[in-house]
């Protein structure tokens, strides 16, 4: 955007805030564990307000100097969504990278998936499931001094808040179908357990069953989800949580390019249009499946210590367990064949357990309001895998495929790896921290956010289960700041925020050449400032950002010894984000946002150095959506819907040995209609409405997108 626009832009904003709204609003929180526990801030307008899990204080968005970007009721009502992939569509500068079965994200310029849970490292593994996410707040920057290193990325994070049990009685029961053999029915349950009212009781349960758009490709899943909350007292409530998952799915499939570069000659296609893949090959069969059971345990129990201070403590319990095959793909011969790649594993197993003890304060000093946050984070987290691998198991030609390529399945493999050497390791740490964050209020206007972690990782190095010997064990300390300031211009409707962030990211040592290297941990770092612009009536809401985050102690060759390792390495990425949500007329409802992001590795080995790294996501992308709701009569109504996202050219393979391989930049268009009478209401959607090919990727992976999808879903509640 040329500065001339957004100058302009800005002073209209500007303008239009002062002379059509009332800028007394009032906001008020309270200690109360009943409802410090609600998981968002009462708020009169419209947008998804992010959790005080973002800021783990309660604070209103205008005195929070970081940007989040939330995605709930708001933003996907009427749009039949039911995966969290299709939720995040709809947050500014998200893009997807990488389909595997756990599927990744790019946020500003660095690859994540949703690992968090209520604030907590409580990942469901290997789920794309919404069935009880009432929203997933995208927390913006190197968020390390609140959620450590474990999971995080410099980027940002995407945390899950789950449905908690409400004081009333009811049942849904919904049921969708549509294309592609799509299936799926699923009740909620809500309900007082006593007469007192004490005792609440939620449930959700989903049986998904759908296949792909290709020849082959499945995936059917079992999720339970059942919550309890008891309010032992006035000041003292427990709330519980399980997250049950079966699922049995195929992989997406996942294509390796070839190099455009071989011996520094264009060889090579460049770009994924250029590709000749049958769009409807999976080059799979249906009897590779992966098959996951997770349980996850979350539990809470606030206490209100005194009227000024409040205490939390936070479990959770996060367990996986999967078994199967897993396929990966490489083209050769200029991506006209395609080499099967298979890795099967006996079981793979996966534990987190964590624990989080939080004090809030609400409190003056002199006459400086204070809210204060003090905590301690226990997680331990064990990874153990038994596996065997098959290699690459045949060729396919793509324009002449034999007859042999039917022959692929489960039994082909399992003859294959009789013979090939186990794989058995078991990796544990625990990871130790303790942190502070005080938001201090020296007038009405300014607001200053002061906060500080420090962590302690003991990695106990991978055992060989097979040898019994342990490699890479290590220990590593990091300390990580965070400040921030906002100034409201107008009270709670325009405020300038800035803030520096910073994050790590553990790095277990390495061997090469008879040297051991222990490294220190790596760190990224960001300034950001902008505007956040909330006009009461939901006539506006806006955020507009600009970060620069720097990222070093990166590990690289040494330059002057190619044998050698250094921790010289650095990038940036930088960029500006824009989110807007409107109501300009009653019932019709505007959201839209954008990103740009710039990212180059400034000091890197030397076929990379000077280049946009790989796994940085598309420079621009963008999303938007309309609706609007006719009312019929007192009991029915219509409503209509349009949107779509733009996703802009992705690095795949970029270093000036093997060249540049991008995916293409790609529009998605959706839309839906939908019909309310009393508690019946009834869906129809299309996703991908134009039926646009694209692929998207990351890891050195591209997959081809979903075409068209058309769901009708009804639901009766009561």
């Amino acid at each position: 955007m040329k500065t001339l626009y957004l100058k302009s832009f800005l002073i209209f904003t500007l303008l239009f805030t002062i002379f059509s709204v009332d800028a007394q609003s009032q906001y008020a929180d309270t200690l109360l564990p009943k409802q410090l526990d609600s998981v968002f801030i009462k708020s009169q307008f419209r947008k998804d307000r992010s959790s005080y899990q973002s800021a783990r204080i309660n604070i209103p968005d205008y005195e929070n100097p970081q940007v989040t970007t939330s995605v709930g009721i708001n933003l996907t009502k009427n749009r039949n969504y039911y995966t969290q992939t299709a939720m995040l569509a709809n947050a500014a500068g998200v893009t997807p990278s990488w389909a595997g079965i756990a599927p990744y994200f790019t946020i500003r310029g660095f690859r994540t998936r949703s690992n968090f849970r209520n604030g907590l490292n409580a990942y469901l593994h290997y789920s794309d499931e919404n069935s009880n996410i009432q929203q997933l707040d995208v927390i913006k920057g190197p968020s390390g001094t609140l959620f450590g290193g474990t999971n995080m990325a410099f980027g940002g994070l995407i945390n899950v808040l789950t449905y908690i049990p409400v004081d009333s009685t009811f049942t849904t029961i919904s049921l969708a179908a549509g294309n592609n053999a799509l299936h799926r029915g699923s009740v909620e349950i809500n309900t007082a357990l006593d007469s007192a009212h004490k005792s609440l009781f939620r449930m959700f349960g989903t049986y998904t069953s759908r296949k792909s758009f290709q020849d082959q490709g499945l995936n059917k899943s079992l999720f339970l989800a059942p919550s309890f909350s008891y309010q032992l007292s006035p000041d003292l409530k427990i709330r519980m949580e399980v997250e049950f998952l079966r699922r049995n799915t195929t992989n997406n499939p996942l294509f390796t390019p070839s190099n455009p570069l071989i011996g520094g000659i264009a060889t090579n296609v460049q770009r994924s249009k250029d590709l000749h893949l049958d769009y409807f090959s999976s080059y799979t069969n249906n009897s590779l499946l992966w098959r996951t059971s997770s349980l996850n345990f979350y539990g809470k129990i606030s206490y209100a210590i005194s009227p000024a201070w409040q205490s939390e403590t936070n479990l959770a319990s996060t367990n996986s367990t999967s078994n199967g095959d897993y396929q990966t793909n490489l083209l050769l011969d200029n991506n006209s064949a395609v080499a099967r790649k298979i890795l099967h594993y006996e079981s793979e197993d996966i534990s987190n357990y964590q624990v989080q003890q939080n004090f809030i304060g609400n409190f003056k000093i002199g006459d400086w309001d204070n809210k204060l946050l003090i905590g301690l984070d226990y997680q331990r987290y064990s990874y153990a895998a038994n596996y065997k691998n098959a290699g690459y198991v045949d060729t396919v030609s793509i324009a002449d495929p034999s007859a042999t390529a039917n022959l692929f399945h489960a039994d082909l493999i399992r003859g294959i790896v009789l013979s090939k050497q186990p794989n058995s390791s078991v990796a544990p740490q625990n990871s130790y921290s303790a942190y502070i964050s005080d938001v201090i209020k020296p007038t009405d206007a300014l607001t200053l956010m002061l906060s500080a972690r420090y962590d302690r990782l003991i990695n106990f190095g991978t055992k060989d289960l097979l040898t019994a010997v342990t490699t890479a064990d290590y220990k590593q300390s990091s300390i990580t700041p965070k400040i921030g300031l906002t100034y409201q211009v107008i009270p709670k409707i325009i405020t300038v925020f800035g803030n520096y962030m910073s994050g790590f990211q553990n790095l277990a040592p390495t061997s090469a050449n008879g040297i051991l290297y222990n490294f220190k941990p790596q760190y990224g770092n960001q300034f950001e400032s902008g505007v956040k612009i909330a006009v009461p009536n939901n006539a506006l809401d806006l955020t507009l950002s600009y970060y620069d985050i720097r990222v070093r102690n990166s590990v690289i060759t040494d330059p002057a010894d190619a044998t050698k390792y250094i921790q010289g390495g650095k990038q940036y990425s930088r960029g500006v984000e824009l989110d807007i949500q409107s109501e300009p007329l009653a019932n019709f409802f505007i959201h839209a946002g954008g990103a740009y992001n710039a990212s180059k590795l400034t000091v890197a080995d030397a076929a990379v150095q000077g280049l946009r790294p790989v796994n940085a996501g598309p420079k621009w992308s963008f999303t938007w959506y309309a609706s609007y709701e006719l009312p019929a009569n007192k009991d029915s109504k219509w409503s209509a819907g349009l949107g779509g996202n733009y996703v802009g050219q992705d690095l795949i393979i970029n270093s000036t040995n093997a060249g540049s391989f991008y995916t293409d930049a790609y529009t998605l268009c959706n839309g839906n209609i939908g019909y309310v009478f009393k508690q019946f209401q009834c869906k129809l959607t299309a996703e991908n409405l134009f039926n646009t090919r694209y692929y998207y990727g990351g890891r050195g992976f591209i997959t081809p997108g979903n075409l068209r999808q058309c769901i009708l879903a009804m639901a009766l509640h009561f």
